[in-house]
């Protein structure tokens, strides 16, 4: 990766970043330059597509087309078609911090303009990745009454394409900027842990939104796993059907916390030098743990009972971190403590559904 200030981010484009993500800023703030830079701006990318696959009023037939001009961002032609999306989709109930990412649109493409050629590979596969996980989301949920996911292994995808892109997309920006010139970096960080947590953080936001996704007509449960409890996408928008769910939701939990496992090998090999890089690996972690633990004792069916973490508890984390990034086995406890109350949290709700 070259370095250049012409990809740093404007304080106008961190001020739109810091809006339109909650923990993220706060990991990416941290990072070095010109990795932050080039995260903030892969998530403002990614977040833009989020935004029209899932306004109200764009057709799914725009959404594709949408999908289609990201694959080619190189283009300028592509780059234009974008951009008078983006002004198009503004115009639409949408979120005001999501409203104000579209209608300055045209300042984070001119940071993407002003990239460095050898860049523009970490972006393509990024952004192409991640528009094939969207258009598998068009595609699978025409609007209306809920549809799900046919197989587990649509799920698995989906999240490998959602959630593990920008984990290789991290695990190549810190290995080309920051270990280019380190002994053995050609083989650090390794794609595909980073995918694999990558993948597990976007099952903990599938679990947690459930409720939110159910009544726009989607559901990312399989019915291969719906067929197993008698039920229908539909169902799940009645609350009271949660203990029926439970065994399902916590299947999907389990997936997730194998995959976060990979954590405790991943940070102990970033040098204890790299503080920034450890705690941005740690801090989604531990926050996605304690996610989870939250989505074990939620109804995922009621949008009342959102799981979230608390602002106290996400500041309390960036309080503790100091002896998390001068000592491994620091880290480790702590993810072993929040992993046996995860644990216990699931083997409570596993005997509470069979008493009732």
């Amino acid at each position: 990766m070259q370095k250049s200030n012409k990809t740093r981010l404007s304080g106008e484009v961190n001020a739109i970043l810091k809006k339109v993500s909650r923990t993220l800023y706060l990991s990416v703030s941290i990072l070095p330059e010109p990795v932050r830079s080039h995260m903030g701006l892969g998530y403002l990318l990614c977040r833009a597509l989020d935004t029209a696959v899932d306004t109200q009023g764009v057709p799914a037939a725009e959404k594709l087309k949408i999908l289609d001009l990201a694959r080619r961002l190189d283009k300028p032609e592509a780059r234009a078609g974008l951009l008078a999306a983006a002004a198009a989709i503004a115009a639409l109930p949408v979120a005001p911090g999501e409203r104000e990412l579209l209608l300055k649109f045209s300042k984070i493409l001119d940071v993407y303009a002003g990239l460095p050629e050898g860049d523009r590979p970490l972006f393509s596969d990024l952004l192409g990745g991640v528009a094939d996980g969207m258009e598998m989301d068009v595609r699978a949920f025409p609007g209306g009454a809920p549809a799900a996911f046919k197989t587990c292994r649509d799920l698995e995808r989906y999240c490998a394409l959602i959630g593990g892109k920008p984990g290789v997309f991290w695990a190549r920006l810190y290995r080309n900027a920051i270990r280019s010139e380190s002994r053995g970096a050609s083989g650090f960080p390794h794609e595909k842990d980073a995918e694999m947590i990558g993948s597990a953080l976007q099952i903990t936001n599938v679990l947690k939104d459930m409720a939110a996704d159910l009544r726009l007509g989607r559901c990312y449960l399989p019915q291969e796993d719906l067929d197993t409890r008698n039920m229908r996408p539909e169902d799940l928008l009645n609350p009271a059907n949660m203990e029926r769910l439970r065994e399902i939701t916590f299947k999907w939990t389990y997936w997730a916390l194998d995959r976060l496992d990979q954590c405790e090998a991943f940070v102990t090999a970033i040098p204890k030098t790299e503080l920034a890089l450890r705690a941005a690996v740690i801090w989604p972690v531990y926050w996605a743990m304690d996610t989870l633990a939250e989505t074990a004792q939620s109804n995922l069916l009621d949008p009342a009972d959102r799981p979230r973490v608390g602002r106290g508890r996400i500041y309390g984390t960036i309080a503790a971190t100091p002896p998390l990034l001068l000592s491994n086995t620091a880290f480790a406890r702590g993810y072993r403590f929040r992993r046996e109350t995860l644990i216990g949290s699931i083997t409570r709700g596993n005997y509470e559904g069979r008493a009732i």
